[in-house]
């Protein structure tokens, strides 16, 4: 893989990061699911820690670390990858078991998304993928927390960039944006809850709540 800087500035997608001397390409997607189906949704994708490594042809797995978060019904999934997207995808939908997985959360989604036909599955990544903000940090295995924002209109922009001016000593942090959503992820050794920035962002959001780490799989080499 060619080297690139990590961390800074991105605007667009993905964020880059550094986890044992490797570049990584960090991507978040966030998604509705119905009202009422939170806690099955949340009981499906937390399956999803406990599936069985997969085995690519390269000597490192192309997913290095996926995390999924929720609010209410709001799910956030972020990926890690070491591979380009679209090969990325290859990689998921050629899984059985993650295709299970899928397809039982499907009857939960507000958007549609049949992950075994290409074009709705390029839509639904479409209308979900969230730009960044920013990024910084090496991240290695660092537990994870999230805040969810809700910003007021018009106000989403200058949100992210609040939270992207907030540093972690010795860690690292990503905002995602997408539309009104705006979501703070950091990485660090301390284990205390997230919270929510009320005082830096009360003139820019209506709401902030702390997200519910749902399931959090780190995969290294794969032997």
């Amino acid at each position: 893989m060619n080297e690139r800087p990590h961390g800074g500035h991105r605007g667009g997608f993905p964020a880059v990061t550094m986890t044992g001397g490797r570049t990584v390409d960090r991507y978040a997607l966030t998604f509705p699911v119905r009202a009422g189906s939170e806690a099955v949704a949340a009981d499906i994708l937390f399956g999803c820690a406990h599936l069985p490594v997969c085995r690519p042809e390269t000597g490192w797995a192309l997913l290095e670390r996926t995390s999924v978060f929720m609010a209410g019904r709001v799910v956030v999934r972020v990926v890690d990858i070491t591979c380009p997207p679209s090969q990325a995808v290859r990689h998921l939908t050629g899984q059985p078991q993650i295709l299970a997985v899928e397809q039982r959360l499907r009857p939960h989604l507000v958007h549609d998304c049949d992950v075994t036909d290409e074009a709705s599955l390029r839509r639904f990544l479409a209308t979900t993928v969230m730009r960044v903000a920013s990024g910084n940090g090496r991240t290695g295995r660092l537990p994870r927390r999230a805040v969810l924002y809700e910003s007021l209109p018009g106000h989403a922009g200058e949100l992210a960039r609040r939270l992207a001016g907030i540093t972690v000593v010795s860690g690292g942090t990503t905002v995602f944006r997408r539309r009104d959503l705006v979501v703070h992820l950091t990485e660090a050794d301390d284990e205390s809850p997230p919270v929510p920035l009320v005082g830096l962002v009360t003139p820019f959001a209506r709401l902030a709540r702390p997200m519910t780490l749902v399931t959090d799989r780190s995969v290294g080499a794969v032997t």
